[in-house]
Formats: structure tokens, C-alpha cells, sequence
């Protein structure tokens, strides 16, 4: 019979205090478990409102507030020692969760989009990954906005971002070139499409799926880490300010919930997943496409 300890699993969820990280957390506290708890690692930028966030959930005592500012290297280390001090170095789940949306068209804006979609997830694995007991998995929360934007991409970047020997040096330097075009307003010369709605969004998304694709190569090994990408689907939440007809949060966090506790053997490595089902990295569905774009226009034009 295994032990506790064997069973209880530790969990990192980033961006935690609201939204789909919080109802990931709340859905975890209420799954049944046989002989133990997981203890669950709820990651705030803000102290005060992931404390606030423990408080809503009637501060339960397997779940810890773990401030973490995925887009600060300092913050991640600093995160990352607190790991290793009271849990014992070990983690069995990394839910990348964490993300922003553009707040305008501003190139401040799409880098700080990288930088925390993209940059700040590829940090913070690479620090905690080796934390990972056996058999453990990582969870990227991308976006079906990804694959709908590298859709509109010239064929020489989807050849790219989907290659199965591109590298994490190779995929930083296609950012960072998109980047570069962005800022000098040159983005349709190398192959991006520059009137799409949310272009610096879907970039983050495309390469956080590649990243996971990068990453799921690398540690598949002697290591036997799981690691997949996955879209929560349009959820009503701050990011999006409770946009109406969106679907609510609790079943995104269901979508995220479903590559987290899905025995591996019957999930791909480096898989995107939506609501338990695999999705292409290139959405080849034009009129999905074509929706996307047309009531994402009209959405911004009533900002």
C-alpha cells in the first residue's frame, strides 16, 4: 500500500489569486482524495491579494499563498528557494497559468507581453523543472488564439515555430525579431499579418505552445517529465473585463484540470489540449479563423 506521502501530491498554480488560476485551486481543494491532500502552492504577484484570495477560500491548510512575479527573474528565484526551504525541493505539478493581455498596440505593451506569456514561463521552468519528482508534469495555459494567429503567418514562420528540431535560442530569436519588426512597423515584411487582432497576444501564445513542444524533447528522458499546453477557451475574467457571452472560468479551470490529472500514457507529450481534446498547432479551420477576427474587431472597436 503506498504512503501518504507517496500520494500527495505538491502543486504550483501561477497567477492564482483570481480568475481561472483561483477556480483551478478551488476545484483541487474540493477533489476527492483516498489518504491525503495535495498541498497547493497559490502564486500571487500581490501578497495582499493572494492572502485575500486564501481568505475566500476559508483558508484551507494544504493550501499556501507563494508570491511569484513570473516576470521577475529575481522573483522566481527568490520563489524558487522558498520551495526548496519548506517543501523540500520537490514540486509534482507546475501550472503556468499567469498571463496578460496587450493593454494597447504600444511596443512597451507587446514586449511586456512576452515577457510574461513567453520569456516569464521559459524562466520559471527552467528553475523549477528540476524540482520535478518522477512522472511529474508541467501545464503551460496558452490560448487557441495561437494557432488561429499562426494560421495568418507565412508559411516560412509556420515551418518555424512548428519544426521539430527548433530550440529554445532558435524560438527566442524569432520573438525577438517579431519584436523588432513591431517596433519599426515592419511586421508583414517578415511574414506576420499586422491588421490581426491581438497580434502580440497570439505571438506570445504560438511560441509558449512551441516552447512546450521544446520542452516536452528535452525532459521526456532520463527525467520522465510530462510537460503539455493547453487553452482554458474564452473565459469570462478580468483580462478580458467579464466579457459577455464568455464561458465562465470554472470550466476553463476544468480544461487545465484535465491535463493535470489524465494518466500521461493516454495524453501526448508536448500536446495542446482543449476541454480533453487534442488541437493542432496551425488551426487549419478558415471560418473559425474568420470569426475570431471579425468579432475580435468589432469587440475593440467598442472599446
Amino acid at each position: 500500500m503506498a504512503s501518504t506521502n507517496q500520494q500527495q501530491r505538491i502543486i504550483l498554480i501561477t497567477g492564482a489569486n483570481k480568475g481561472i488560476g483561483f477556480e483551478v485551486v478551488k476545484k483541487l481543494i474540493e477533489q476527492p482524495s483516498s489518504n491525503s491532500k495535495d498541498i497547493l502552492l497559490l502564486g500571487s504577484r500581490d501578497i495582499k491579494r493572494g492572502e485575500d484570495a486564501l481568505k475566500q477560500l476559508g483558508s484551507p491548510p494544504n493550501v499556501h499563498l507563494l508570491q511569484l512575479d513570473t516576470s521577475s527573474k529575481e522573483s522566481i528565484a527568490t520563489a524558487t528557494n522558498e520551495i526548496k526551504q519548506k517543501y523540500g525541493g520537490h514540486l509534482d505539478v507546475i501550472i503556468n497559468n499567469a498571463g496578460i493581455v496587450p493593454r494597447d498596440n504600444t511596443i512597451q505593451a507587446a514586449r511586456e507581453t512576452q515577457v510574461t506569456n513567453y520569456y516569464g514561463v521559459k524562466m520559471l521552468n527552467e528553475h523549477l523543472i528540476p524540482l520535478l519528482r518522477e512522472h511529474g508534469r508541467v501545464v503551460n495555459v496558452a490560448s487557441s488564439i495561437g494557432p488561429m494567429a499562426l494560421h495568418c503567418f507565412s508559411k516560412d514562420l509556420q515551418e518555424k515555430y512548428t519544426s521539430e528540431t527548433l530550440t529554445k535560442g532558435q524560438l527566442d530569436l524569432l520573438v525577438e525579431e517579431f519584436l523588432s519588426a513591431y517596433e519599426s512597423n515592419n511586421v508583414e515584411k517578415i511574414g506576420y499579418r499586422p491588421d490581426l487582432p491581438y497580434l502580440a497576444y497570439g505571438v506570445s501564445k504560438v511560441a509558449l505552445i512551441a516552447l512546450t513542444r521544446i520542452e516536452a524533447r528535452q525532459y521526456s528522458g532520463a527525467q520522465n517529465i510530462f510537460i503539455y499546453s493547453v487553452c482554458p477557451g474564452y473565459c469570462a475574467t478580468d483580462l478580458n473585463n467579464k466579457a459577455a457571452g464568455a464561458r465562465p472560468a470554472a470550466l476553463g479551470a476544468d480544461s487545465i484540470l484535465y491535463v493535470v490529472d489524465t494518466p500521461n500514457h493516454e495524453l501526448e507529450n508536448g500536446g495542446f489540449y482543449l476541454d480533453g481534446k487534442k488541437e493542432p498547432q496551425i488551426c487549419m479551420d478558415e471560418a473559425k479563423v474568420q470569426f475570431f477576427i471579425q468579432t475580435s474587431k468589432k469587440h475593440l472597436e467598442s472599446k
